[in-house]
């Protein structure tokens, strides 16, 4: 038999052993910790994207409604939306013709012929072109001299008598002008 046995050996290598363990099972609780964080954090993220794709779809659902029963309502727009494009393209392009028309009425207004303007055309240029019927023969020299008088010619860039004709059967002279008229504001 052992006459001494030395009971603080085995103690200090059970402390060792019983460090270590504590260190185990301190790591064991904070790698439980942060897994269970990890994971409710997780959790958290796909609950919330789920609760988020959700209301997305209500949106659609509800959009696709309000589209099915508005369909007459949506073309109704689309119409308006093909006009409104047009009215621009016409605005874009447009040539002022009625300021250039009243324009003109003005210019003939002292020759007494305004009401005797039959056709009037005109272009984004400014090249216009309108016709003249008087009753006869001695006011249609009238109005020749009137546009020949420098005042008048002053008001375009150029202006040709085009054509001279009589109707026969309504003793009517027809006089045809092209020109350019002077750029005005609109």
């Amino acid at each position: 038999m052992k006459k001494r046995i030395n009971l603080f050996s085995q103690r200090n290598e059970n402390q060792t052993a019983q460090k270590y363990l504590q260190y185990g099972k301190r790591t064991t609780y904070w790698v439980l910790l942060f897994g269970v964080l990890f994971l409710m954090a997780l959790f958290g993220t796909y609950f919330w994207f789920n609760r988020y794709l959700s209301e997305l779809k209500n949106k659609k659902d509800t959009y696709n409604r309000y589209i099915l029963t508005n369909k007459e309502f949506n073309q109704e727009i689309k119409h308006f939306v093909n006009k409104f494009s047009l009215l621009k393209t016409y605005l874009a392009s447009d040539a002022a013709g009625y300021a250039y028309y009243k324009h003109l009425k003005s210019i003939i207004k002292p020759s007494g012929a305004v009401d005797t303007i039959d056709s009037f055309t005109i272009n984004n240029l400014q090249v216009v072109s309108f016709s003249l019927s008087v009753p006869s023969y001695d006011e249609a020299l009238r109005i020749l001299d009137f546009f020949e008088q420098k005042e008048v010619l002053e008001q375009f860039d150029s202006l040709v008598l085009e054509s001279f004709d009589i109707t026969e059967n309504s003793n009517s002279y027809t006089m045809s002008f092209n020109g350019k008229l002077k750029h005005i504001e609109k």
